[in-house]
């Protein structure tokens, strides 16, 4: 019998320890819940992924734990409840932060319920450690009274967080009325997107001489720094761009969204970020990118084919699989090496578009001589890639005379950015000469450069009326204070920083534009109704941005009034679109 003892202390102790990670599973289930609210919710459907992740982290909570106590008896039922304090207070933060961080992921209601329930949570983690207090200094034993407190907390954090989710009713917007529109042709647009470019490196090349084409954008058109939304995921934003509606709305939340087995296969659009959900080691989760039949809006390539006119789309994010009724569409996907018929339309264009494949390798002299003599492997498979996408993007413009609008998206400047945008801003701004900074301002430089004369380019290869709109969503920083001490010391201190307060960037050239004009207060959300309305498109009154007048002439605004459709979503199509308007392989 004596020899027992000593295995039922380490099974309690084990049951102690664990206790801590299982209120963690069940904290984490309910926030995963928070944040994808198309998620059947119900006592089931929390118990089942609840269960699994309190086991999971249950598992973990003991072995961590038991590291401190098990040579010391009695110490992990000491420890207890200052660890359920621990897991209380970090749940409450995990709230807190995640309604921050995700707020324009959710839906405001969502969003509100989860920071009440934080609230509750904080006022919990207080009582907890107001009990764990009284009884450790000095020791203290705990009665049943405090012993039952504990519980009580523990379990009413649970509750408060079923509670707060289950109070969630989703908003239901009224159908919008149809509606039909009958429109002139308007300007041909053009929209080109340069991830992670900022006006931070473009105004002082430009001004150098570097940038000859940008300074032009800069005294003939309007020019604005566009404030984003965290988190700063590419597909979201560029998205919420083509869309005018924050990523809540338009249902692309990430980059890739997630298969969870312990929820029956359910997809999760969000992932908790932190220790709360270490999805690295939780089983049975399956990744796989977001794609167009996860969009619920429409994009404004998609807008002008509801208006009977002809658009094209290269490379632009969340467009797999391609649909009609488009002139040309290769989807982001494309580029990455799928080529099969959902990847590109018309289907026949798959095997023509890669033939403008052009390997590192094989880039012409002309344009890497500016990056120098040994240029970077990351870069060089950075321009490929877009030099890819820039000579298909003009072979489709000569091809097709009738098009709309095209819309484009260049990638490779947010990689190059990431690693050497650092030394290029302590180069250009700091005057630190050092050999790696120097040549990061060399290949930031070179890459603006290679930009720049492209979009001279395709401006001239446009005829006239025509607007260019080139964007980018977000920004690129230089590491600064913490993040830059953090950089030195993991030997990284080129590399630049992608956060929510990077600017993105907007310049606006051709027909009605104001030249040489600057607007301060622009969000991404501006871009969609703003093109719209410069394209002579009415304004859907579902987007959330506003039309930017001020980039306009006030001769273009005497003459073209600003009106507006309650949605695209239910507008007739007027004119329809000609079957003709798809031309065969031979005419490419």
């Amino acid at each position: 019998m004596p020899k027992s003892r000593p295995v039922l202390r380490l099974f309690r102790d084990l049951a102690y320890n664990a206790v801590p990670g299982v209120l963690a599973g069940a904290q984490a289930a309910g926030l995963l819940f928070f944040l994808n609210p198309k998620l059947p919710f119900g006592p089931l459907s929390f118990f089942r992924a609840s269960t699994a992740l309190a086991a999971l982290l249950g598992l973990v909570s003991a072995a961590v734990l038991s590291l401190f106590t098990w040579r010391w008896p009695g110490r992990a039922q000491r420890l207890l409840p200052w660890t359920l304090t621990l897991v209380l207070a970090a749940a409450a933060v995990s709230d807190w932060t995640h309604a921050s961080y995700f707020a324009f992921l959710v839906p405001k209601g969502i969003n509100v319920r989860l920071i009440k329930a934080a609230i509750w949570l904080t006022v919990a983690a207080l009582i907890a450690f107001y009990t764990a207090l009284l009884h450790s200094f000095p020791k203290r034993r705990y009665g049943r009274g405090s012993v039952l407190a504990l519980v009580l907390v523990s379990v009413a954090s649970v509750s408060v967080l079923l509670e707060r989710r289950d109070a969630f009713r989703p908003s239901v917007r009224p159908e919008p009325l149809a509606s039909m529109v009958v429109i002139d042709p308007g300007p041909g647009l053009m929209v080109v997107g340069l991830q992670g470019a900022t006006l931070d490196a473009i105004l002082p090349l430009a001004q150098q001489g570097q940038l000859p084409f940008f300074a032009e954008l800069i005294d003939q058109g309007t020019h604005a720094r566009l404030s984003s939304f965290s988190p700063p995921s590419a597909s979201a934003l560029w998205t919420s761009v083509a869309t005018g509606k924050p990523p809540y709305r338009h249902g692309i939340l990430g980059d890739y969204v997630s298969s969870a087995a312990f929820l029956g296969g359910a997809d999760l659009r969000i992932l908790p970020a932190g220790p709360f959900f270490p999805r690295g080691i939780v089983p049975g989760l399956s990744f796989r990118p977001f794609d167009a039949r996860l969009r619920d809006s429409l994009a404004l390539w998609e807008v002008d084919a509801v208006l009977g006119r002809l658009a094209g789309v290269v490379g632009w994010p969340a467009t797999h699989p391609t649909k009609q009724p488009l002139a040309f569409a290769f989807s982001d996907r494309y580029f990455r090496g799928d080529f099969s018929v959902a990847a590109a339309l018309p289907p026949e264009l798959a095997e023509r578009g890669v033939l403008f494949q052009v390997g590192y390798g094989e880039l012409d002299a002309s344009i890497t001589t500016a990056f120098g003599e040994e240029v970077p492997l990351a870069v060089l498979r950075m321009l490929a890639d877009d030099v890819w996408r820039e000579s298909l993007a003009l072979f489709l413009l000569d091809q097709r005379q009738d098009l709309s609008s095209i819309f484009l998206l260049l990638p490779g400047l947010s990689e190059v950015s990431r690693l050497y945008f650092g030394g290029y801003a302590a180069f250009q701004f700091d005057g630190v000469q050092a050999a790696g900074t120097k040549r990061s301002a060399q290949i930031i430089t070179a890459y603006y450069r290679h930009l720049d004369s492209y979009l001279a380019e395709l401006w001239a290869r446009q005829d006239d009326p025509k607007i260019l709109a080139v964007v980018s969503p977000f920004g690129v920083e230089a590491p600064t204070g913490w993040r830059r001490a953090i950089r030195a010391l993991s030997r990284r201190p080129l590399h630049g920083v992608f956060h929510p307060t990077s600017d993105g960037i907007l310049f606006l050239r051709g027909a009605g534009i104001q030249p040489g004009n600057f607007l301060s207060d622009a969000t991404i959300l501006d871009v969609a109704p703003t093109l719209l309305y410069g394209m002579g498109r009415p304004v859907s009154r579902d987007l959330e941005g506003r039309v930017l007048v001020s980039a306009f002439e006030p001769s273009f605004l005497a003459r073209t009034p600003l009106t507006y459709v309650p949605s695209y979503e239910t507008t007739a199509r007027v004119p329809p679109i000609r079957e003709s308007t798809t031309p065969s392989t031979e005419e490419y």
